[in-house]
């Protein structure tokens, strides 16, 4: 059965993004039939059944998707349109293969079927079952003060920004914020796991995770292609005292 693509619009601050469509799928879930693997084979073998060709060019875009209950699936449309307007052709060709994909595994929390996002970087070595080399890869790095510095920079920032007084626990409290670095270096796309009810500290903690006039990033590349790169980092404060 042929799944129908739709267009979902996010907004860039994914702070409010609430239960209704997970972030991710729950630990020990997968978002296909034989995880991960599995929905590399299928898409390679519909690209081969339909005859499908390479972009004139390396293109490289990282997509979202979410998976809804009844297997609909969705295209999350992305804020770093640069992106999508310079790999149009990726995007094109990955969306119509979609539409004969059908062996997706729902998510569930309790029993009950979620709908849960899952995300890939496409290209047409993996379309067409090429090899991948780390060399083809370049991470995001982190500048500050126009100085390259790594992602222990990005946390010693993020710690100095934050301002924990007024919000001390009896009670230990942890949080995980996930983020996109862009292909202009942009950090966004924010989604706070275990998130507060108090959205003057979410707000911080979005605040001190964005680039700012000192501290930014220079986009991830393959193959010179700028793509965009998640970070998780976690963050756990203990009772009566925060680091």
């Amino acid at each position: 059965m042929k799944l129908k693509i739709f267009i979902l619009i996010l907004s860039t601050l994914f702070i409010s993004f609430n239960a209704q469509v997970l972030y991710n799928y729950p630990k020990g879930q997968t978002f296909y039939e034989g995880g991960r693997q599995g929905f590399n084979d299928d898409i390679q073998e519909i690209v081969v059944k339909n005859n499908m060709k390479p972009c004139e060019k390396t293109e490289a875009l990282f997509m979202r998707f979410i998976v809804y209950p009844d297997s609909k699936v969705k295209y999350v449309a992305d804020t770093d349109t640069v992106a999508v307007k310079n790999n149009k052709c990726m995007k094109d060709k990955v969306l119509e293969i979609m539409k004969n994909v059908k062996n997706w595994k729902v998510a569930e929390v309790d029993g009950n079927k979620t709908a849960a996002m899952f995300c890939t970087l496409f290209t047409d070595d993996l379309l067409f079952k090429n090899k991948f080399s780390e060399i083809d890869f370049s991470m995001p790095v982190y500048m500050h003060k126009d100085k390259e510095s790594n992602i222990m920079k990005f946390r010693e920032n993020f710690v100095k920004c934050f301002d924990a007084n007024g919000y001390k626990a009896n009670v230990d409290y942890s949080f995980t914020i996930n983020f996109d670095v862009d292909t202009s270096g942009e950090a966004g796309f924010f989604y706070i796991d275990n998130q507060s009810n108090l959205e003057k500290f979410n707000r911080m903690v979005v605040d001190c995770a964005s680039n700012t006039k000192k501290s930014y990033w220079k986009p991830s590349y393959y193959k010179g292609v700028p793509v965009k790169q998640v970070f998780t980092m976690p963050i756990r404060f203990n009772a009566n005292y925060s680091n």
